[in-house]
């Protein structure tokens, strides 16, 4: 009787194919992974460009603020194209704006922010009016 010690080729070829199954699912995870890593940041610095038109005009002081205004701004080394629409709400002298991101030339929409802006120094002379 020959005693064999060891594996056949068939149950080294089976191992071998699971193992590349294995690897083939952890590659193609990792792949996924990466590009939402992708995905999240640009997401991040289309919310940037559209924060930072907003705080633009909560700081400017002319009013009214024009709709349909168009612009761009450069962020994490990408042009961004962004888009302003303003609406009139029911309270005087605020409106609401939004703010609408895209990249380069495409429709897709990375961010979208709409903020309610107050007219500049309106406060103060609702409250000079008051005081009357």
């Amino acid at each position: 009787m020959q005693n064999n010690r060891g594996f056949t080729l068939i149950e080294v070829m089976v191992a071998i194919a699971i193992f590349a199954m294995a690897a083939l699912a952890a590659v193609s995870a990792a792949s996924g992974h990466l590009n939402s890593l992708s995905t999240i940041q640009q997401r991040t610095f289309a919310q940037y460009v559209a924060a930072n038109r907003l705080t633009e005009l909560n700081l400017a002081t002319t009013w009214p603020i024009k709709d349909n205004q168009r612009g761009s701004e450069r962020q994490g080394g990408v042009e961004w194209q962004w888009r302003q629409q303003v609406v009139e709400t029911v309270t005087p002298n605020v409106v609401a704006v939004t703010i609408e991101v895209t990249q380069g030339e495409q429709d897709y929409q990375w961010a979208r922010l709409t903020q309610y802006i107050r007219r500049p120094n309106a406060a103060q002379t609702e409250g000079a009016d008051n005081a009357l």
